[in-house]
């Protein structure tokens, strides 16, 4: 019972700490250009659904139907996407490096001394 007691002290703390210091609400200056986005939208769904037909109970029930039978049909398949950190990633990322030339091949061509130019002659 002093468990509700507890509940009914803090909501009455809370209430007299709001009505003191809870001053009004400050409204969103932006707020009717999003109500008005968001009924252009609903407007806009709206027509797609009548556009393909599902504002009708039956079609939408029929059509929801055959999506799920096809659904169930459907074998499963591999997926492609991979879990950073997972054996699966690990042992992608150590393929890739074996197979990645080692950096000393990986540099430009101007950079390596070419054994077939003759060396500059020294300057006296």
């Amino acid at each position: 019972m002093w468990v509700l007691g507890c509940f009914a002290g803090f909501a009455v703390l809370f209430y007299l700490i709001q009505s003191l210091f809870g001053g009004a609400m400050e409204t969103d200056p932006r707020a009717g250009e999003r109500l008005a986005a968001s009924q252009e939208v609903a407007k806009e769904q709206t027509a797609l659904l009548e556009k393909m037909g599902l504002n009708d109970a039956a079609k939408r029930k029929a059509v929801f139907a055959k999506t799920a039978a096809e659904l169930k049909n459907k074998k499963p398949a591999k997926s492609a996407a991979l879990v950073p950190g997972s054996p699966t990633q690990l042992k992608q990322m150590a393929a890739e490096a074996a197979a990645a030339p080692p950096a000393a091949e990986q540099a430009p061509a101007a950079a390596k001394p070419d054994a077939a130019a003759p060396a500059p002659a020294p300057q006296n």
